[in-house]
């Protein structure tokens, strides 16, 4: 409006400065609402109709879609186990399918960069960073190191187990069977602590493993895993008081963190580059 010789913006058009960029807290939806609304504004002023703004804005979503799924990432460790639990944190964070690959598969094949060429990020926990690097160098810019850790709740449950109980670890992988060991160790426990492939035993194998212990310690996600023959076991020994351990090893926040602004930062970069 123009007045008294000066120009003001009226309420709600294009430039108007928002609340929360003057130091106000703002939730993203608001945010998001006054960034898509002054982008409106705009488009009306260079002569769009609603429609066609509908329609760019559909057009332009769809692509930048279709640019994410095609944003290629492989997990490689050395272990099952732990390679589900990276891939159902992946997902929750970025939305888009990440690879799992072993380190054995790797070590297999006659080029392992070959193998990981067509990934736009490669990533393996700070343990085996290194090993990474030198099994596929020519795509070593592409690695990048997370931090992992069992979760507090898991933490948790490990420091609160009886020295005097018998304690099962079920596995798919021995190596996960160690990895767990280190963590109950570390987490002061001095009894008995045992281990059995599930897929590896028989099932008579598996229930005699089962019904000797007080504790068994499984991956997360284990139970949906199981055939009904092994779910009801662990049924029948959660009902006679066994506990039911989750180890849920997983990405550390820092990480995640770290992980999404890389992300972000590499859908926005041509090229695609670390």
């Amino acid at each position: 409006s123009v007045g008294h010789g000066t120009v003001s913006e009226a309420p709600g058009r294009a430039g108007q400065t928002p609340a929360w960029s003057a130091g106000f807290a703002a939730s993203r939806l608001e945010q998001a609402s006054y960034l898509i609304n002054d982008n409106i504004l705009k488009l009306e002023d260079l002569g769009f109709s609603y429609r066609e703004i509908a329609d760019l804005f559909g057009f332009l979503l769809t692509c930048r879609e279709e640019e994410v799924a095609r944003f290629a990432i492989a997990f490689v460790d050395c272990n099952p186990e732990a390679l589900g639990i990276y891939q159902s944190q992946l997902a929750l964070l970025t939305r888009m399918s990440t690879a799992r690959i072993l380190f054995s598969e790797l070590r297999a094949v006659t080029d392992p960069s070959v193998m990981l060429a067509p990934f736009d990020l490669i990533l393996t926990t700070s343990n085996h960073i290194d090993e990474l690097r030198r099994l596929a160098p020519a795509v070593a810019d592409k690695a990048v190191p997370v931090v992992v850790a069992p979760s507090q709740n898991t933490l948790i449950a490990l420091a609160r187990l009886d020295n005097q109980c018998r304690a099962g670890v079920l596995y798919q992988s021995s190596r996960f069977f160690q990895i767990i060991g280190g963590w109950v160790k570390k987490s002061g426990f001095n009894g008995s602590l045992a281990g059995i492939g599930y897929y590896a035993e028989t099932p008579e194998e598996i229930e005699k493993f089962i019904d000797d212990k007080d504790v068994l310690i499984v991956p997360p996600g284990f139970v949906a895993q199981l055939s009904s023959e092994l779910l009801h076991m662990i049924n029948r020994f959660r009902q006679r008081g066994g506990q039911l351990i989750d180890f849920a090893y997983q990405i550390e926040r820092g990480s995640l963190l770290h992980l999404e602004e890389l992300i972000k930062n590499l859908l926005n970069r041509p090229g695609k580059k670390l």
